[in-house]
């Protein structure tokens, strides 16, 4: 019945990655408990703590990977995968009074060099990533455009971009500190996308949001109770997680993907 289906060739080609060395370890999510005591941990004045919570925000609540707004080569930014100043982003009022922001990153592991947008709503308190990106612009005010878009001022007036382990470094040392666990790269994403489900934003606007197809979405999430480790999922109750779980299914019956393709696939897939 589901002989030529898309699914199936897609179950077939990882079910032929033999081994384990594909598989990584469970990201535990970055959960807005993490925000809030980074938040109080930074002087927005200071230019590089205004960089980082500028990239937290985006990363959290855009569902991106820190890989795809931060910079792994200090000495020679790429313009085919850094988001560049000159990007522009672009602060819009709709027609119902929703502000947002948002611009174009040329690279993303989804999108490859076909580039993707980031869209962001503001909020109404502390959290708001488009409040965050304005403050980063104001206080970051001299770099270039031809800069790194996250890039920040050092005392002696130098620009230096944010790199991705420096970002890391600072944000779970503040972790570490408050007793949280520790966060990897994904676990903004993965973070960011509990947070909009449980919000009622409906999942296809999510799987866009991060750049997920139908299947690569359902997939990431079907380990969700692994990726809650205890000492992160004091922030979901357990009625939270259970409407996920059906927020999934829901989405997997509108999408006519069947259930047994995705329980024969390995987690390495969305690794």
């Amino acid at each position: 019945m589901y002989g030529d289906d898309k699914w199936v060739h897609l179950c077939r080609k990882v079910a032929s990655r033999e081994g384990t060395s594909h598989e990584k370890p469970p990201h535990p999510p970055v959960s807005l408990e993490h925000l809030l005591v980074l938040r109080q941990a930074l002087d927005l004045s200071i230019p590089f703590h205004a960089a980082i919570w500028a990239v937290a925000l985006v990363a959290f609540f855009a569902c991106q990977r820190l890989g795809e707004l931060t910079v792994l080569n200090l000495s020679s930014p790429n313009l085919k995968f850094n988001v560049m100043r000159s990007s522009n982003p672009i602060f819009r009022t709709l027609l119902d009074g929703t502000n947002s922001l948002d611009f174009r990153i040329p690279w993303t592991k989804s999108t490859r060099e076909r580039d993707a947008d980031v869209v962001l709503t503001a909020r109404s308190d502390l959290l708001c990533p488009c409040v965050a990106v304005l403050n980063h612009f104001m206080i970051n005010n001299k770099i270039p455009s031809d800069q790194p878009l996250f890039s920040y001022e050092l005392p002696n007036g130098v620009y230096r971009p944010m790199t991705k382990q420096d970002f890391l470094s600072f944000v779970n040392k503040v972790w570490s500190d408050a007793g949280l666990l520790q966060i990897y790269g994904h676990s903004f994403q993965i973070g960011g996308a509990v947070e909009l489900l449980l919000a009622g934003v409906l999942p296809e606007v999510v799987a866009a949001t991060g750049g997920w197809t139908s299947l690569t979405f359902l997939l990431y999430w079907r380990r969700l109770k692994d990726l809650l480790p205890m000492s992160t999922a004091r922030a979901y109750r357990r009625s939270e997680i259970d409407r996920l779980s059906k927020i999934f299914d829901d989405f997997r019956v509108r999408k006519k993907i069947p259930k047994t393709f995705l329980d024969s696939f390995d987690d390495a897939f969305v690794h």
